[in-house]
């Protein structure tokens, strides 16, 4: 992965963010709908091809600078059209189905297959319009500009 690419690709989507934060604090929904709204009749709140390893997948990594956070997520094998985010607050949906089907007797599995759902807690708060999401090789890299940078004095009456 060329780091390079990745920070150029940050500063692009700094350039073009424009948000009133207040605003959209207030026109979040709970998580509950978010969770109501998301979650398919029937299907486990996650899905992990290793059963006891948890709700790790997709694998993902978070990283944060002065002005963004950046979320990877490892998602080999899947089509963009096949994977949909949603977010509430610091909750971060990620959603998808793998439906390849490949013939003959499945001696050996460590590959994710088929449908998964992985509910990712955010570092800080992101809405919609703020984030920006690229899918390139397998990789799903999601970035959005940092709220709360430093730490802010509250007065006291």
């Amino acid at each position: 992965m060329d780091m390079n690419k990745i920070l150029q690709w940050m500063d692009l989507a700094k350039k073009s963010q424009t948000t009133d934060f207040w605003k959209d604090i207030f026109d979040q929904p709970s998580f509950n709908e978010f969770m109501t709204n998301t979650q398919d009749q029937g299907q486990p709140a996650s899905h992990s091809f290793n059963p006891g390893v948890g709700n790790h997948f997709p694998p993902t990594d978070i990283y944060i600078t002065d002005e963004d956070v950046l979320l990877i997520s490892d998602l080999a094998g899947y089509a963009k059209e096949d994977i949909h985010l949603s977010i509430s607050g610091t909750n971060l949906l990620i959603k998808g189905n793998n439906s390849r089907a490949i013939t003959g007797k499945l001696v050996h599995q460590e590959r994710h297959q088929g449908p998964f759902q992985r509910i990712i807690q955010l570092p800080e708060p992101a809405y919609p319009n703020q984030m920006k999401a690229k899918f390139n090789e397998g990789l799903l890299c999601i970035s959005y500009k940092r709220q709360f940078r430093d730490e802010e004095q509250v007065p006291i009456d």
